[in-house]
């Protein structure tokens, strides 16, 4: 097996190492060391990566059969004798996270009796799922401060190995196997915790930096707990102050008044929009009575409306036809010309014609497509000018005879 020098160093980066064996990993060289300090993909924290002699290590895993540490690499080592170096900055990232998800995980098991039950860090989020779906903003807010006032009090954090049955107050959620065969494994936070952990961890909370709780989410009865921990948080905290700052700029006010700023905004657009929705009904109900005053009386007194419209929202013209067909005996042929032309064909519920026919066969002649109802029928996405369109309108007409 591979000599895992990260359990008692996780600051190490430059070690020399043997290649104890050359082989390959789904199609993709690797090799084992007789030692190294690359962390394998384990407990929810991610491989590290890394060079060995100037090969990028693109993956860390451990070989189920014998605990063997395989490094995956980016092309064939062929050097038996190895200079190795871990990425420090994806090394102390994970460092920072996964003491953090310790000291968050023990700070809501005092605060809210809520256990972790899942840990999961990447490059994207690091989340932690407790076993309460119940929790409370103030519950949330008292487990960060608890796990910030660890980290200013820059307590140690001690890796070492116990007796395997030697569990009375080590917390335990999940362990390799390889873990088991030398002792118990813990992590030890001066005064604070102790977990079963073979991942890497910081010397010294002060470390972390800054443990932020970002969001939670309802997972059935659980709660999913959004993260971030040292240089992470404090991206976050700049990307969301631009965009804060940015959004009071333009809003002429101070970051701390911009929601409210924002909520008037919002009610008055919605009151703007419900407006503007009466006034067009309005405008529609008069525009369908000039239209109707207009339209072609065909044989029996019924009234047809066939006009095109440029540049106009096809929901108002798929209004006008609503309107102008609550009046009996009466049919419209609409449509909105343009890179994506839209018909609508409608009738009054007093008149005998198949609206969806008499579409289908205009817009055959656009080469679109469309269909519907005998009463009301809809369609279109061809590109067509006003002129031709009004003309296809005009043959449709025509194609209902006296």
């Amino acid at each position: 097996m591979t000599e895992r020098l990260y359990y008692t160093d996780s600051y190490t980066v430059r070690f020399d190492a043997r290649v104890h064996e050359h082989l390959t990993q789904d199609n993709r060289p690797a090799v084992i060391l007789d030692r190294t300090f690359f962390y394998p993909t384990s407990g929810g924290q991610p491989h590290d990566t890394g060079l060995l002699n100037n090969i990028p290590v693109m993956d860390v895993t451990t070989r189920e059969s014998d605990g063997a540490v395989l490094h995956i690499l980016a092309e064939a080592l062929l050097e038996d004798n190895v200079q190795a170096q871990v990425d420090w900055a994806r090394r102390f990232d994970h460092m920072q996270h996964h003491t953090g998800q310790h000291i968050l995980t023990q700070a809501f098991v005092q605060v809210a009796d809520a256990r972790t039950v899942g840990f999961h860090l990447s490059g994207e989020s690091v989340t932690i799922d407790l076993d309460k779906n119940t929790l409370t903003e103030a519950e949330v807010d008292e487990a960060e401060d608890l796990a910030n006032r660890l980290v200013w009090e820059n307590r140690a954090v001690t890796a070492r190995l116990r007796a395997a049955d030697d569990v009375d107050d080590v917390r335990i959620r999940r362990l390799p196997k390889h873990l088991l065969t030398e002792g118990l494994r813990v992590i030890d936070i001066e005064g604070f915790d102790v977990t079963a952990c073979g991942g890497t961890h910081v010397a010294r909370t002060g470390e972390i930096g800054l443990i932020k709780v970002l969001r939670l989410e309802k997972r059935g009865g659980k709660t999913r707990v959004e993260f971030r921990c040292g240089a992470r948080a404090l991206a976050e905290f700049r990307e969301k102050l631009d965009a804060a700052t940015r959004v009071a700029a333009a809003l002429d006010c101070r970051v701390n008044e911009a929601p409210v700023m924002l909520n008037k905004l919002r009610d008055d657009y919605r009151a703007q929009a419900a407006a503007l929705k009466n006034a067009t009904v309005q405008v529609t109900e008069y525009e369908a009575t000039a239209l109707l005053a207009q339209a072609t009386v065909r044989g029996g007194g019924l009234r047809v409306v066939a006009r095109s419209f440029w540049g106009r929202d096809s929901s108002e013209v798929k209004l006008l036809a609503s309107k102008l067909t609550a009046e009996p005996d009466t049919m419209a042929l609409l449509g909105c010309s343009g890179e994506k032309a839209m018909l609508f064909f409608a009738r009054s519920t007093n008149v005998d014609a198949d609206m969806g026919a008499l579409l289908r066969t205009t817009l055959a002649e656009l080469g679109g497509r469309g269909g519907g109802q005998p009463a009301f029928a809809q369609g279109g996405g061809v590109v067509v000018s006003q002129d031709d369109l009004q003309a296809a309108l005009d043959r449709a007409v025509a194609a209902l005879g006296r």
